[in-house]
Order: C-alpha cells, then sequence, then structure tokens
C-alpha cells in the first residue's frame, strides 16, 4: 500500500515540531500537531475573550455618549479627546496650538478683521456661556457681530455636527483651570 504523498509530508512536518499524535486526536478527527488547552490555558482564553468583548463596548458607550452630547464635559475623556483631533484639524490653524490666538486680537478695529482671539483662560471665551461659544462655532462670528463690522470667524455649521462642535468646546474647557470652570457654572443657568 503506497503512502499519499501529502500525508507523508505531514508527517515529516510533525516530525520537525515534535508532535506526536495521539490516541485522543484520530479518534476525534483532529490532524495531528494542533495545540491542546489545558484547563488553566481554558481559563485564561475565555478572561482574554471577556477582557476583549468588555472593553470593545466600554469604546463603543464611549462613543455614543459623545455622539448624543448635547453639552461640553470636560470630564468626559472621549469627548475631550475628540475635541481635541477636531480643535488641531479645524481651529489651531487661526487660534493657536495652546489656544492662544493671534498677536493684536485686542486692538481696536472699527471696521473689524480683527486676528483670532485666544481661546485659554485669558482670553473672551470664558465669560461667554456654552450656548453663546457653541452659537459662534456653528453660525460664525458675522452674525454676532455690530452691523458694519466684519468678522473673519467662519461657521462650522456644515462642517461639523453638534456634538462635535461640544466636544472642541469641551476641549477648550479642560485646558481652562479649574477656578475657571467653577466660575462659569453660573453663566450657564
Amino acid at each position: 500500500m503506497a503512502i499519499d504523498p501529502y500525508k507523508r509530508r505531514q508527517q515529516r512536518l510533525d516530525a520537525k515540531r515534535g508532535a506526536r499524535p495521539t490516541d485522543d486526536d484520530t479518534e476525534l478527527g483532529l490532524p495531528p500537531g494542533l495545540p491542546r488547552f489545558g484547563r488553566g490555558s481554558k481559563f485564561l482564553l475565555a478572561a482574554s475573550i471577556f477582557a476583549a468583548v468588555l472593553t470593545i463596548g466600554a469604546v463603543f458607550w464611549d462613543r455614543e455618549s459623545v455622539k448624543r452630547a448635547d453639552g461640553p464635559d470636560p470630564g468626559n475623556a472621549a469627548q475631550v479627546q475628540l475635541g481635541r483631533s477636531l480643535y488641531f484639524a479645524h481651529c489651531a490653524y487661526c487660534h493657536g496650538d495652546a489656544l492662544e490666538g493671534k498677536p493684536g486680537w485686542e486692538q481696536t478695529f472699527p471696521q473689524g478683521g480683527r486676528p483670532a482671539t485666544p481661546l485659554d483662560a485669558d482670553g473672551p471665551a470664558p465669560v461667554r456661556s456654552d450656548k453663546a461659544l457653541f452659537d459662534i462655532v456653528k453660525y460664525g462670528g458675522q452674525p454676532f457681530s455690530p452691523r458694519g463690522y466684519r468678522n473673519d470667524m467662519p461657521g462650522y455649521e456644515h462642517r461639523l455636527t453638534d456634538a462635535e462642535i461640544w466636544a472642541v468646546i469641551a476641549y477648550m474647557q479642560k485646558q481652562w483651570p479649574e477656578p475657571v470652570r467653577e466660575e462659569r457654572k453660573a453663566l450657564n443657568r
């Protein structure tokens, strides 16, 4: 009886690996050389799968809560992280990497065209309510400027969702000191 070339090749590979087929393997129809799990390994495998499912669920929950945001929450790490990435993609060019704004923003510009204001705790942003900040980001600065004044702040109504705008505001507020955030609570009532 001739030996099948595939089986001969498999036997050579098994011999190199040091695998020895057992009677249990052949009775179950398992190919020889597969790893076998003991009790400890099964527990580790089950715990790893459980941890992976739990982690995926937590990430999904965080993302869903950020998508449903109806206000800034500087304590929500997922919202702040999303806001950080959006800030650097859309806002940092004008307002600076450290929310510092452009030099000369505090000067008087009767016709408008003032440089970007700082968004840090020293600028005008902390004295505005969350709703006012949201409206300025969403609709741009022009609707909130005096007649005849040219405001260069663009609106992001068609580029960012409401939840993404709240995330940017949450990122800004996370950079402010805690006393400034506490003082602002009266603005948002």
